[in-house]
């Protein structure tokens, strides 16, 4: 049934979710024009009313900005763009208004675990790059981060990227992951000896353990466990939406 409303659903309908995947598979890369208007209409069979009203769609979702005299560009979509919907680490806490950066310590390839290579889909023998962080905030360590992504996938990640402006940024515009959804589980704990260095927790001073496993499309991309020092991390945010 379900495939027989997709299959009922309008040409224009149709056309925004090709132009959609093909934006997230990388044909057509984040700041770079899309093909003019009759190469399309050609591609897609359809008349112009019909494919102005499939890249209305996607402008209104922020993947597309129609610029005058140029013609269609690929823009950043608007989870990436609006920090009222906090998804990483930059965009929190820019929301609350808290000076911050990162410290990459560790971005390499590495062997998973059996348990970690099963959350990401990966088998038995394929490497993940172990991408370790240290997060300030107002110039305190606030959380620290071990974030594992499949090696194949993200082979050519720049650590540079990642430090400057951030993961989630750096795969959208290097690797044109454009979706996404996360969860997230929040533990109390006491964090492992090397880590409460890193954080200046006591010994026996209980934090907080954040596991995300974050997906695109269905198919798993990040797995990351982290540790907060919750005196300089806020664990309180808002979430905004219209």
């Amino acid at each position: 049934m379900h495939n027989e409303l997709e299959q009922a659903a309008p040409l224009y309908l149709h056309i925004a979710k090709d132009l959609r995947e093909r934006i997230e598979a990388g044909e057509f890369p984040l700041d770079t024009l899309l093909p003019p208007e009759p190469v399309l209409c050609q591609q897609y069979q359809c008349g112009r009313v019909t494919l102005r009203t499939a890249v209305e769609m996607l402008a209104q979702r922020g993947y597309l900005t129609k610029k005058q005299g140029r013609g269609t560009l690929v823009t950043t979509p608007a989870w990436l763009a609006d920090n009222t919907l906090p998804i990483g680490f930059s965009e929190k806490m820019a929301q609350a208004g808290l000076a911050h950066h990162t410290q990459v310590l560790r971005c390499e390839s590495i062997s998973p675990s059996v348990k970690q290579a099963e959350k990401l889909g990966l088998g038995a023998t394929d490497a993940v790059i172990c991408l370790e962080r240290l997060r300030f905030v107002e110039q305190q360590p606030a959380l620290y981060e071990i974030t594992l992504l499949p090696a194949e996938r993200f082979t050519q990640l720049d650590r540079h990227h990642v430090e400057q402006n951030g993961l989630y940024h750096t795969l959208a515009h290097d690797f044109n992951l454009l979706s996404m959804q996360a969860q997230d589980d929040y533990l109390p704990c006491i964090a492992p000896p090397q880590v409460a260095t890193l954080l200046k927790l006591d010994p026996q001073q209980p934090c907080i353990e954040i596991s995300r496993l974050a997906t695109s499309h269905g198919i798993p991309f990040e797995l990351t466990l982290s540790y907060t020092n919750t005196e300089h991390y806020p664990l309180s945010f808002r979430y905004l939406r219209g």
